[in-house]
């Protein structure tokens, strides 16, 4: 997101007015959700600073983000996993009915496409099969949010904590660990998620395309 994100964390980056992880907040406030946990890396002063004064807000530090993969900063929240929604920080969300609580099953906000460039499972009666993390046709495409019940949330904790502290592997994404036991140790859903209901933004030139605003950034 350069050069955007030199001076700003993607999260914190606004689109039309309002930053990425504010649409976030914002969802889930909406559906009564006040125990909110922000695990920062990169410039993380920025986020205590524009967080200082909301009580339902939380930030952390994630002293590892640079060590490895996503692996490191669940690691950082891992108490806070049992009976939680898991949510990437620099996706716009549009669609607050993503975060009703009701859980009844753990899994992850899905879209069935017919090809699925990255991120795509296999699903059969709304239960998760398999995955890879490359393309794959007539499949779903995970997006950065799943949800998990007490008892779920406890077990991926536990396989964090041992990837973290005894395997020491951290170049992994934290997902590999609960969608490779997808058949094993969970029975994971999807919660399907329709066309603008969540918008990835991972390029400057999609910035720009969703608010025009940046070409000056782009210009300069």
């Amino acid at each position: 997101m350069r050069p955007v994100s030199l001076t700003t964390p993607k999260p914190l980056i606004k689109v039309n007015g309002i930053s990425f992880i504010d649409t976030i907040i914002n969802a889930l406030k909406s559906n009564g959700i006040h125990e909110i946990v922000i695990v920062t890396g990169y410039k993380k002063e920025q986020f205590y600073e524009t967080y200082k004064n909301d009580p339902d807000i939380k930030v952390i530090d994630n002293p590892w983000y640079l060590d490895g993969n996503n692996i490191t900063s669940i690691y950082a929240a891992r108490d806070y996993l049992p009976q939680s929604f898991i949510i990437e920080g620099d996706q716009i969300i549009s669609n607050i009915s993503l975060f009703d609580p009701d859980i009844e099953k753990s899994g992850y906000a899905a879209t069935y496409m017919d090809h699925a460039p990255e991120w795509a499972i296999k699903v059969e009666n709304n239960k998760i099969l398999d995955f890879t993390i490359t393309g794959r046709d007539n499949c779903c495409r995970l997006w950065g949010v799943s949800m998990w019940t007490l008892q779920d949330g406890e077990r991926l904790s536990e396989l964090v904590r041992k990837q973290f502290e005894d395997i020491k592997d951290l170049d992994v994404y934290w997902d590999e660990l609960a969608l490779s036991r997808c058949t094993t140790d969970f029975d994971l859903c999807i919660r399907e998620v329709g066309s603008g209901d969540i918008i990835e933004v991972d390029t400057f030139d999609e910035l720009v395309s969703l608010d025009g605003t940046y070409i000056d950034y782009k210009e300069g």
